[in-house]
């Protein structure tokens, strides 16, 4: 049986394959060999190769950080928003 990914599960696997061996050393050989993923799969979702994968990593990191951390410190009360703040950062790093 076949998995079928859609674009957004893809990214938070290259981001911990990006992660792990940083942007150098991140090939689509390891890609492919640490996903599963075909080729033809990651080009259908990224056309511009690795650099777009990288670009979208970076993207739903930055995403992340403006849910989970600014937005929070903008809106809520300044201790609250402080605590949610820690917390949200050591699980994502925990993570």
């Amino acid at each position: 049986m076949k998995t079928v990914y859609e674009r957004a599960d893809v990214v938070p696997l290259l981001a911990e394959i990006f992660r792990e061996l940083g942007y150098e050393g991140t090939t689509l050989s390891r890609i492919t060999e640490r996903t599963g993923i075909g080729k033809g799969s990651l080009y259908h979702f990224f056309p511009g190769g690795k650099e777009e994968m990288a670009a979208a990593v970076l993207a739903d990191v930055d995403g992340w950080f403006e849910r989970a951390i600014y937005e929070p410190l903008r809106r809520d009360d300044a201790g609250a928003a402080i605590d949610a703040m820690w917390a949200n950062v050591m699980d994502y790093f925990r993570s």
